[in-house]
């Protein structure tokens, strides 16, 4: 009786997180996190125009694919729900603290216009992000399942990139600005978005390979102890 309890107890333990995936999950929510801070700057690329976004966001989409890519499509989604939930409650409490009474001699105005945004880039970022992001991780599993080592990571990581970066950089370019900017602008920032954003993971997919290779290769390392 004793020895089945024991049993009992040792399959309701649960797993032990990887360090290695709290790390990763945590620099993706904060690379969000900083671009929808960033996102209230525009940058001037040529002709183009751009949220300074850029900056930080596509290293949420690399993340995203070394998570899938390791530890399966369960964390990636997961990874995105948190670093939604997080880019929320930080919009959310810098909204609140624009609300709250100040003392007479400070000024907020420069605060607002730094990080305070509008209610529209806030929503346009954070329903833009989760179609944008679902759509790179149903496109990075179902590519996943004709490979099961490190096989064609290039080609998913960027072939389900690109898709998610066309919803994401159209979904909060219309939402965001559609009526505020005449409609050809709207298309070159939407155009410049998703070139720069699939541009970046393309110039770093080196990096990415290796980094996915090493924590891969110390994953399998522990587990074989």
């Amino acid at each position: 009786m004793e020895n089945r309890s024991e049993t009992l107890m040792q399959s309701q333990t649960p797993k032990p997180i990887s360090a290695r995936l709290v790390y990763l999950v945590a620099i993706s929510a904060a690379c969000l996190c900083i671009a929808n801070v960033l996102a209230n700057n525009m940058l001037q690329v040529g002709n183009w125009t751009t949220s300074a976004g850029i900056l930080t966001f596509p290293i949420s989409y690399i993340l995203a694919s070394i998570i899938a890519e390791i530890y399966g499509y369960k964390w990636a989604r997961r990874t995105a729900w948190i670093s939604l939930a997080l880019s929320g409650l930080m919009a959310l409490l810098i909204q609140l603290s624009l609300v709250l009474p100040q003392p007479e001699w400070y000024d907020r105005d420069i605060f607002a216009a730094a990080v305070g945004g509008t209610w529209r880039i806030v929503i346009a970022s954070l329903v833009a992000f989760t179609f944008g992001r679902w759509l790179n991780d149903i496109l990075f599993h179902y590519f996943k399942k004709k490979h099961k080592d490190m096989k064609g990571f290039t080609f998913r990581a960027l072939a389900s990139s690109i898709g998610g970066h066309i919803v994401d950089t159209t979904i909060f370019t219309l939402i965001a600005f559609a009526g505020v900017v005449p409609n050809e602008v709207l298309l070159g920032m939407i155009f410049i978005g998703v070139t720069l954003k699939w541009g970046y993971e393309w110039l770093t997919m080196p990096l990415t390979v290796w980094v996915t290779k090493w924590i891969l290769r110390k994953e399998t390392e522990e587990k074989a102890l």
